[in-house]
């Protein structure tokens, strides 16, 4: 939140302010709102398919079932429904290759 405020969010994702309030947001344990339960398991998707597991591997399966309902600006996966912070490009393309999956 705070790089997109300042400014220095290099993914040139834009935000309306006066929508969101950023102190208002807090850290909320997942068994005290419902829908953080569903956040947990869509973010667990979204780690298994970008961390490798100790033998090297990848897990993108639940990350293709969820590319339907991933949000998209204008067609745009990337800075609006998923956000990396990440140095290494081919590994964010791999990612979204997975993310823009249609089945």
């Amino acid at each position: 939140m705070r790089r997109l405020r300042d400014g220095t969010d290099a993914t040139g994702t834009q935000v309306d302010w006066n929508a969101i309030d950023p102190t208002l947001i807090r850290a909320v344990n997942h068994d005290q709102l419902a829908g953080l339960q569903l956040a947990d398991t869509v973010a667990s998707g979204v780690y298994f398919a970008a961390n490798r597991n100790p033998y090297g591997e990848i897990e993108d399966r639940y990350l293709r079932l969820m590319s339907r309902t991933l949000y998209r600006h204008q067609g745009r996966l990337e800075g609006y429904g998923l956000k990396f912070w990440c140095a290494d490009r081919t590994e964010v393309d791999r990612i979204l290759v997975a993310a823009n999956a249609t089945s």
